[in-house]
């Protein structure tokens, strides 16, 4: 598989669907995730969905919103 990071709003990144059932489009996410995970050069997370660093802000909280 080969994959092209290009910005959202170029015509390149068009909308494409695929087909298959769920579980082989949770599959293809899942592969996915690993291989532009790989492309940050930093280890894959250690934390377990329990433990995972979240933070809970009103969206009037944040600085990036008016």
């Amino acid at each position: 598989m080969t994959v092209r990071i290009v910005p959202l709003t170029s015509q390149e990144a068009g909308e494409v669907r695929i087909g298959g059932s769920a579980a082989e489009m949770v599959a293809i996410v899942a592969r996915l995730s690993e291989l532009l995970w790989a492309r940050t050069h930093q280890p894959l997370p250690t934390y377990t969905r329990a433990t995972i660093p979240v933070a809970i802000v009103a969206l009037g909280a944040r600085p990036d919103r008016d």
